[in-house]
């Protein structure tokens, strides 16, 4: 268990979520789902929505890979409680809403700030790690 969440296995583990969501992004212009195939569609939806929170974590594991491992076991401590918690709020919230909302509280506009949130986050604690001894 150590192993998978070393330095080599969050690269691995954020480079296939980044993959899923690229390929799931873009499913009708690699072909995988026709404009047409609602059902296809709805899942590589659902597949962009929960694999966006893995593109910061690739992106971070790149950045940490060659950074001191006492930064590296920080950031990780930090996504290993994040990232599920991200992951269980994207759960219980609706695909869409019925369009009266002013602000619509749905899976893809909350895993956006999320994100972002958890970007902002991860820099803060690795720039913090790396200044710090």
């Amino acid at each position: 268990m150590n192993n998978f969440f070393s330095k080599k296995g969050l690269l691995i583990i954020g480079f296939f979520g980044t993959l899923i969501q690229v390929i799931s992004k873009y499913n009708v212009d690699l072909g995988i789902c026709s404009s047409y195939s609602s059902k296809c569609n709805d899942v590589a939806y659902i597949l962009t929505v929960y694999s966006w929170v893995f593109v910061p974590l690739f992106i971070f594991s790149l950045i940490t890979y060659k950074l001191k491992q006492s930064t590296f076991d920080s950031w990780r401590k930090f996504s290993i409680w994040s990232i599920p918690l991200i992951l269980i709020i994207i759960t219980m919230l609706p695909l869409s809403t019925h369009g009266l909302d002013f602000v619509p509280v749905t899976k893809g506009t909350v895993v956006f700030f999320l994100t972002i949130a958890y970007s902002a986050l991860s820099l803060i604690l690795i720039a913090y790690k790396s200044i710090t001894k």
